[in-house]
């Protein structure tokens, strides 16, 4: 009987917290920006929809629909870091202690937690409806607006989606191995995956969870009535298609919107009915705050006397199977070691304190790992050069992502942070050490493509990578000091190498598998962004300080 009040209160608190972060006023702010971006004037220097040179009029149903589509491939993938928060949370500041308490079934709290992850991301569709609106005004080739043909793009497409990405981001953090970094770079191999599928299916399944190969195919049967030399089911391109020279002059044509057949609408309705069943699933994996069973993810440590559980303080960055060290100290340890490390962190020569960031960053790796890295170097001496340039150098650069993403957030995550400050010269020596164990770590994995593009000759595609072994523990230190977690840098980081090394965009290829990010200037131009990034972090660090 309680359980209908307790969700609404869950909720509604729920919400109402996050709403009030900072992180959701930027995202908010980025969603507006991105309804003004997903709606280009003709003759701009890019396009978000080109069908062969032809686009629809700016009118309700075109604008609605378009940014409806946008905007699930936008959301889907922020909006999934935004809210996969909600649990962990609870375990860090002792709530899900005191609700573990209730006779609340932990089936109603996790339903509490994906609504109020769905409000949230609502609360932002709602935004890019309304914003959408206001840009067919601004554009002005119609500006009549349609209610229906505009919202139910939104209301068919984007929001069941959201609904699933609310109640995958609690089955994440509810399934051990999924919780921590680990599940931040699989969900965004399933976003990708995902939004490939989408795009591919050109015969417009009605399955589809995105439904874009279903109103796109829509409307290339309304451009090729209207313009026959566009054959149906041609090739089209969606996205940011930026023009090299000139602008676009795109061709207009009417289009009136979609039209939802019964199988779509019961397909919506599927997809709308699964983040429940997700939901329903995630609660087998729930340990209800449950110390003696939350064993990986946040994980737990015992303690030397007693036999009793001592549950760190996770939190929605943690990471598996990381251990639970700051700098050169463990959280689980006993105070008299710690302090010797400490101690030995603050006198001892700077090269063991580099060894010993070197032995955290890599503390728990198994030996597969190291065999990965065997494998990558054999095959970096082996394959065409070619392949070691475009596929093996990128992968070898994205495999130590869970091993940088730890940096600069370990004594703040493990509390260590009042006691290693206290050493002599924290901002200096700290993060120099941290940051040549990160960079030792780059250079283990690539070491087979340097070695292979310094003994060929490949002098600037040698200065490429190495100026990408140089950008990337600065990187991660440059998020970890400001963000106090790793979520912030995996995310950011797999957006790069995605974009970058494995889509060949060469103002963001740190690796130089592109001709442009092989040339001279980009070594030079990252090798500048990494020194502003470390500045960053000095400036991060000294902020932890001043707390």
């Amino acid at each position: 009987m309680i359980a209908p009040a307790a969700l609404f209160q869950l909720v509604r608190a729920d919400f109402l917290e996050r709403v009030r972060r900072h992180s959701f006023l930027i995202t908010l702010a980025f969603t507006v920006y991105a309804a003004y971006m997903f709606l280009p004037p003709n003759h701009a220097h890019y396009a978000t929809l080109n069908l062969g040179g032809h686009r629809g009029v700016y009118n309700s149903a075109w604008v609605g629909t378009l940014v409806a589509i946008l905007s699930v491939t936008f959301l889907s993938m922020a909006g999934f870091y935004l809210v996969k928060n909600a649990v962990e949370r609870d375990r860090r500041t002792g709530v899900g202690a005191i609700l573990a308490a209730t006779p609340m079934p932990g089936s109603v709290y996790l339903l509490g937690k994906m609504l109020s992850n769905f409000a949230v991301l609502a609360t932002m569709v709602a935004v890019l409806a309304a914003a959408a609106g206001v840009m067919q005004i601004i554009r002005g080739e119609d500006t009549h607006v349609r209610l229906v043909s505009l919202l139910t793009p939104f209301v068919l497409v984007t929001l069941p989606i959201m609904g699933v990405v609310a109640a995958l981001a609690v089955f994440f953090e509810v399934t051990p191995l999924l919780r921590g970094g680990l599940g931040n770079i699989a969900y965004f191999f399933l976003w990708i995956t995902t939004m490939s599928l989408s795009s591919a299916m050109g015969h417009g399944d009605p399955s589809e969870a995105v439904s874009v190969s279903n109103l796109v195919r829509q409307m290339q049967t309304a451009c090729t009535t209207a313009f026959p030399d566009y054959p149906a089911g041609s090739s089209y391109s969606m996205g940011f298609n930026i023009k090299d020279k000139g602008v676009w002059d795109m061709q207009t044509f009417v289009w009136d919107g979609a039209h939802w057949t019964p199988e779509m609408l019961a397909w919506r309705a599927f997809w709308l009915a699964a983040p429940f069943a997700i939901t329903l699933v995630a609660a087998l994996f729930f340990d209800r705050f449950d110390t003696q069973r939350a064993m990986i993810g946040g994980g737990i440590r015992r303690m030397a006397r007693g036999g009793k559980a001592l549950a760190p303080q996770p939190t929605d960055d943690a990471l598996d199977p990381v251990p639970a060290f700051s700098g050169s100290a463990s959280h689980s340890i006993g105070g008299r070691a710690l302090s010797r490390l400490a101690e030995r962190a603050g006198h001892s020569r700077f090269g063991a304190l580099v060894l010993a960031e070197l032995r955290i960053a890599l503390k728990g790796v198994s030996r597969w790992w190291y065999f990965v890295v065997l494998a990558l170097t054999v095959l970096s001496l082996f394959v065409p050069l070619p392949g070691v340039r475009q596929f093996v150098a990128p992968f070898a650069l994205i495999w130590p992502v869970l091993r940088w993403s730890p940096m600069g957030t370990r004594e703040a995550i493990h509390r260590t942070d009042a006691l290693l400050f206290s050493s002599p010269r924290p901002v200096a020596r700290l993060l120099a050490a941290q940051w040549l164990a990160g960079w030792m770590i780059a250079v283990m994995v690539s070491a087979g493509a340097l070695a292979r593009f310094a003994v060929t000759g490949e002098w600037e595609s040698f200065a490429a990578l190495l100026a990408g072994v140089v950008f990337i523990p600065s990187m991660a230190l440059a998020c970890g000091t400001w963000s106090g977690g790793a979520k912030l840098f995996e995310v950011l980081y797999l957006i790069l190498w995605y974009g970058g090394p494995m889509n060949r965009i060469p103002a963001i290829d740190f690796v130089g598998t592109t001709q442009p990010a092989a040339g001279p200037g980009a070594p030079i131009a990252f090798l500048m962004v990494a020194a502003g990034l470390m500045g960053l972090a000095v400036l991060g660090r000294r902020r932890q300080l001043a707390r």
